[in-house]
């Protein structure tokens, strides 16, 4: 099985050491450079517990901000896993998407404690804020990193894409998606894209691809890399027992 990883840096290095463990080599080609911030300039009073909804986000904390005492939510696993191995002691993570962790804030902690701090990239998917202003919670954000569209798809992933053979190819955003479609079109790689497979993290991070000719647009059970994991592996034992038979 041929794999397209297309999540940036470092975050495609972890997706590639888990497809390693699944005995698959991936190509990696990010379809967008994270790029952190020099500081964050965040005051933290009244501020009751910060918010990550990437790991990215720890990671442009960690070196920039020495606080650590903070309650933390974090959108996943992976994130709140980031989170504890910088230094922060209390990690509530919602193991879902932005609603998931909405429902979890309002669970774990009251609006009158404070406000809440959300450390986010410069372009975020769903409506955190929306979604806690009607119980009364106040959130800031402070911007720590951005995604930038790279130009081009690595040499390795336009052969694989070109050559006809199926392809798996991994999205973890909906802005990812439009990156990814983008360079498609822009290098007239979208002939080929009957023999192409995508896996997305979530329903929402396939919708613009939809209607473009993909051979399936597959969505993850649910909104984690190893629900995405699961399903790809899934996929690989069905196509072998098919080939068996």
């Amino acid at each position: 099985m041929t794999v397209l990883v297309t999540r940036g840096w470092p975050g495609a290095e972890r997706t590639a050491a888990g497809l390693r463990d699944m005995g698959i080599d991936p190509i990696i080609s990010p379809v967008l450079d994270i790029n952190f911030r020099a500081r964050i300039d965040a005051d933290l009073t009244d501020v009751q517990a910060l918010i990550f909804t990437s790991a990215n986000g720890v990671r442009a904390w960690g070196p920039r901000r020495d606080e650590r005492d903070l309650t933390v939510f974090a959108v996943g696993d992976n994130t709140a896993e980031a989170a504890r191995k910088i230094g922060f002691k209390k990690v509530h993570s919602a193991n879902g998407n932005s609603d998931d962790l909405a429902t979890l804030i309002k669970r774990k902690t009251r609006p009158e404690k404070g406000e809440l701090l959300h450390i986010r990239g410069i372009h975020v998917a769903g409506d955190l804020a929306g979604a806690l202003r009607p119980d009364g919670f106040k959130l800031r954000d402070a911007i720590g990193y951005g995604a930038i569209p790279v130009d081009t798809l690595s040499e390795e992933a336009i052969a694989a894409i070109v050559s006809g053979s199926p392809l798996s190819v991994l999205i973890h955003s909906p802005r990812a998606a439009k990156t990814f479609l983008d360079l498609l079109k822009k290098f007239g790689l979208h002939h080929w894209l009957g023999s192409v497979s995508v896996y997305g993290i979530s329903e929402k991070s396939l919708e613009p691809l939809k209607g473009a000719g993909f051979g399936a647009l597959i969505p993850a059970a649910a909104p984690t890399e190893a629900a995405m994991l699961a399903l790809l592996d899934e996929s690989s034992e069905l196509a072998q027992a098919s080939n068996a038979s």
